[in-house]
């Protein structure tokens, strides 16, 4: 694939005016988990978009770092602009704003199959930008979404439960005879589910599009009355920690927490799913800065430097030698020859009987 791009992959909420947006900011400021100015300035950057690069994550610890590595660091280098914050990401709500011509964010983040297919239509593309694409992972650059984050969906299991004997791979996970006790599944249909029963029933991974709902279901049949479904990655890690369920696919970065607490705990990292949290800036955006701020993120340093917060690894692949050598273990960057990678475009293309399928599982008794 071209280290750029590869050109064969061009393929509701109601909008917020300025008023209702800064409302809802503030609204969401004071009670601590809402937007968020930097530099000393006020929230109220609606006035002066033409000084301001607006950025957008999930919040929580997560976007804790990203402030601390990342935005304050930018922002002390540019005292011209005003970084500020916004809390949640929405794919709906970014899709409202271009469509109303009234766009507020900057620069997002986003994870999955958003931007791969019609997606595009709302989304900025990167060629020619000035950032360091001939560095990022290939696999994960795209002309409208640049990876800037890998993290995993990782096997987690209780190494008090099953008497030394540990899980090789996702067969194991649904070989309850061998390793009792119950699992814990997202309940997400594009959240690597469907993947996991595929791999665990035999599929290959490069046969595992276009999805055998069929034999999916089937196989998840086996284990579903033995099977919490999580809706959260707090729920997932409570979960195992708790012993509720003695294995569970999770996000690595929760069994990092739960092992630094000396939770007996570990990962299964043969077949983890890895997925990228990627940056992608909506059409109408102040394009030059949030630019700026994704050079600034993405560069080998500045992109290694999560990782000393979470366990969350680099895209930049000239990121790694400034890595602390204590994290390498922990990050999915050590282990990419035994992980998957999803289909985005497929899962893009299908995303709406992907989720109707699985909503009819769930119904199912």
């Amino acid at each position: 694939m071209n280290r750029q791009f590869d050109n064969r992959r061009a393929q509701h909420n109601r909008a917020f005016d300025r008023r209702q947006f800064l409302k809802f900011a503030g609204a969401a400021g004071a009670a601590g988990a809402g937007t968020l100015a930097l530099g000393g300035c006020a929230s109220t950057f609606g006035t002066q978009r033409e000084n301001a690069v607006v950025f957008v994550s999930d919040g929580g610890e997560y976007q804790k770092a990203q402030r601390d590595f990342w935005l304050t660091p930018f922002q002390r280098l540019h005292p011209e602009l005003r970084v500020t914050e916004d809390v949640p990401k929405s794919y709906a709500r970014l899709k409202a704003m271009v469509g109303s011509e009234n766009v507020l964010w900057d620069l997002m983040t986003a994870t999955g199959d958003f931007g791969y297919g019609s997606d595009r239509d709302f989304l900025v593309d990167f060629t020619g930008r000035g950032l360091p694409l001939e560095q990022l992972m290939p696999d994960y650059t795209h002309e409208s979404i640049v990876g800037h984050t890998m993290f995993s969906n990782v096997l987690a299991f209780r190494t008090d439960k099953f008497e030394g004997r540990k899980p090789e791979g996702w067969a194991d996970f649904f070989d309850l005879d061998k390793f009792p006790g119950r699992r814990g599944l997202r309940n997400f249909p594009s959240g690597a589910v469907l993947e996991i029963a595929l791999t665990a029933d035999g599929v290959a991974p490069e046969d595992l599009y276009p999805l055998d709902f069929d034999r999916a279901f089937a196989k998840l049949d086996t284990i579903k009355d033995n099977t919490v479904f999580w809706t959260s990655g707090a729920q997932s890690a409570q979960l195992i920690a708790d012993g509720e369920v003695s294995m569970t696919q999770v996000w690595n970065g929760r069994v990092y927490n739960l092992q630094k607490e000396g939770a007996p705990i570990e990962i299964q990292w043969n077949q983890h799913f890895i997925q990228a949290d990627s940056l992608v800036v909506p059409r109408g955006a102040n394009v030059e800065y949030a630019m700026e701020l994704a050079k600034f993120c993405l560069s080998a340093e500045n992109n290694a430097k999560l990782t000393e917060a979470i366990p969350y690894g680099p895209t930049n692949q000239e990121s790694l030698k400034f890595i602390n050598k204590a994290m390498i273990d922990h990050l999915p960057t050590s282990y990419l020859d035994i992980g998957i990678n999803f289909d985005n475009e497929w899962l893009n293309a299908h995303r709406a009987e992907v989720d109707s399928r699985w909503q009819n599982w769930v119904r199912t008794a």
